[in-house]
């Protein structure tokens, strides 16, 4: 080998470590700069809780996994934990109280939060580089080195995927449970092995021990089971005569092979989630999980039947485990029968759209990548890799999270569809394969595909960079970029309480003695970085007071005030200040008024 062919491969190397490498310094150092979000208030408790006392009363509505993974740093930093006002809580009081738990436990236990904030969120960085590298396997499997390198670029430099890296929420934990188990399944069939199968297994349990979405994996297994029964796909053939039947001539046969195997990665799973429960309910008195089931379940005769079955497997040893697994996902699909309050484009509905999560994937998605996906649908015929059963797999996945995602009412951003791009950036990875770069270096009109394509890359680059740090609050150019966003969307989509921080240093910079403040998830964050400086505000205030001078208000508080007061649960809402112009806007979530008197 020569030494410029040495050099070359040193380099390619390089490459993906460099991409993950990128991520993490991304990730980290705007992750500094946020406040905690709404939802970090209860998984940081209820996680630190799990592990130190073995009791699971925090937060049951989102298995445990990630919120275990997440409060790893903090068993190593002698935190102080209220744990007379945590065993206080089943005495006559709300048993899950888990939002007070985190007030007491990050701002009001002489912990310093912003430590214990930015120590917790480094292992869901850490998981989300794993995903990348699970993405860059898998793309190197199927297209080749160049296309891995692709995918994880696409990867690596999304807005929204670093976004939801950065924070203690099951997000990233279901994105990376999902391509993790999906990839083991996709190797397993294309190669049967029983030690395939049992990390399948063991995979699948990660996914039900992740989020309680992982109900998603019926219907795609059910899809994915359908295919290879009635097509014979390509497969290795395997050592162990049990899965003969996975390449057998005959449908039937193929048919009990894969149930059977399919069957046994389920069982794996589940009892890996029924060993993960065991142990985190292992000191929770029975008592303390019948109350908890009272107060999450109203008794009502809708709901009788589940409380009934709920409380007599709580009294069954063997049972208890997934008893309480059981109300973890019963207490969500209440919530999504429920519905919730969202906002879309200058409506407001606590029901919801169908269309929601189209328009956010719309408008929430680089335009690069949404060309790529126009491409590789347009340019299918190009492409020498033409296997349908894995472009089918790859795009199980999305297509029923975006259907599932349309039939339900709790329209609470893009988030939710997060799982959807690592299978797109594998799926068109593809491309990189029929663009010539070697013709770059005669400009003629054959380097126009290459040129197009690089441009597009720099385009998707460049979306990235010139939203640090402000991640969450990212939209693409369709809709004027992030500073419109709250036009169309708030939430998590723009506004999750990551900004309390920088209003502070806002504050500071400008030399601002007093600022009402009205922000998203309430004035905790704000008393203890802006103290005397802040008074605390809400809409409401607008029927006695006016507040002369300057205000903050979350772009969330902004726009859901109108849902309220047509719901008649306000009078007045935040449409008094739509004849004033915002000075400022922190963070793409924050709108700053300077209010003359009145």
């Amino acid at each position: 080998m020569s030494s410029k062919d040495s050099k070359y491969s040193l380099i390619k190397l390089l490459v993906a470590p460099f991409l993950l490498t990128l991520m993490f310094g991304l990730m980290f150092f705007s992750a500094r700069g946020d406040s905690n979000i709404v939802d970090e208030i209860a998984h940081i408790p209820a996680g630190y809780s799990y592990l130190t006392t073995g009791d699971y009363r925090l937060n049951p509505e989102h298995p445990p996994i990630i919120k275990d993974l997440a409060v790893i740093p903090l068993l190593f930093m002698h935190v102080n934990f209220p744990y007379d006002y945590w065993a206080s809580n089943n005495e006559g009081k709300t048993v899950n109280n888990q939002w007070m738990m985190g007030w007491r436990f990050i701002y009001e236990s002489g912990n310093n939060p912003d430590a214990m904030i930015l120590a917790t969120r480094i292992p869901i960085m850490l998981l989300s580089l794993l995903t990348g590298f699970i993405v860059y396997r898998w793309a190197k499997k199927l297209y080749g080195q160049n296309a891995a390198y692709f995918a994880l670029f696409l990867y690596v430099l999304d807005a929204n995927i670093i976004a939801h890296s950065r924070f203690v929420t099951t997000d990233l934990g279901i994105t990376a449970a999902l391509v993790i188990h999906l990839y083991i399944l996709w190797k397993f069939i294309r190669s049967p092995r029983w030690n395939g199968l049992i990390f399948a297994g063991l995979s699948f349990g990660f996914v039900m021990v992740a989020k309680f979405s992982a109900a998603i994996l019926a219907p795609i297994y059910g899809l994915i089971f359908l295919y290879v029964v009635i097509k014979n796909i390509n497969q290795e053939k395997s050592p162990d005569k049990f899965f003969n039947n996975f390449s057998s001539g005959k449908w039937q046969k193929r048919f009990w092979g894969y149930f059977s195997s399919f069957a046994m990665i389920v069982l794996i799973g589940v009892f890996l989630t029924w060993v993960v429960y065991a142990f985190h309910i292992i000191n929770m008195p029975v008592q303390v999980q019948h109350d908890l089931i009272t107060e999450a379940i109203p008794y009502s005769e809708d709901t009788k039947g589940i409380l009934n079955i709920l409380h007599k497997t709580t009294d069954n040893p063997v049972l208890r485990p997934m008893g309480h697994y059981l109300l973890g996902f019963t207490m969500v699909a209440s919530h999504v029968n429920g519905g919730h309050d969202a906002f879309l484009a200058g409506q407001s509905s606590n029901k919801g759209w169908w269309y929601y999560y189209p328009v956010a994937f719309l408008i929430k998605t680089p335009i690069p990548t949404m060309i790529f996906m126009v491409l590789a649908v347009v340019l299918w015929k190009r492409f020498k890799t033409k296997d349908f059963f894995d472009q089918f797999y790859l795009l199980v996945p999305p297509l029923v999270l975006l259907g599932m995602g349309m039939q339900g009412s709790l329209n609470l951003g893009i988030r939710y569809m997060l799982p959807v791009y690592p299978f797109i950036f594998i799926s068109v990875a593809k491309m990189v394969n029929i663009i010539d770069f070697k013709a770059l270096k005669n400009l003629t009109k054959k380097s126009l595909p290459a040129i197009g394509f690089t441009l597009l890359l720099v385009w998707y680059a460049l979306s990235n960079f010139f939203i640090y740090p402000s991640y969450l609050s990212y939209f693409n150019e369709s809709i004027g970029g992030p500073k419109n966003g709250y036009k169309w969307l708030i939430d998590s989509n723009v506004d999750w309480g990551q900004d309390v921080k920088r209003l502070s240093n806002w504050v500071d910079k400008e030399g601002i003695d007093k600022i009402y403040v009205d922000v998203f998830p309430g004035p905790m964050p704000a008393k203890y970085y802006m103290e005397d400086k802040m008074v605390e505000w809400h809409v409401q205030n607008f029927e006695n007071q006016w507040p002369e001078g300057y205000l903050a208000v979350s772009e969330t508080f902004f726009q859901n005030s109108r849902l309220k007061t047509k719901q008649g649960v306000e009078k007045i809402d935040y449409s008094i200040l739509d004849g004033y112009k915002p000075i400022a806007q922190i963070g793409y979530s924050i709108l700053i008024y300077k209010l003359p008197a009145k």
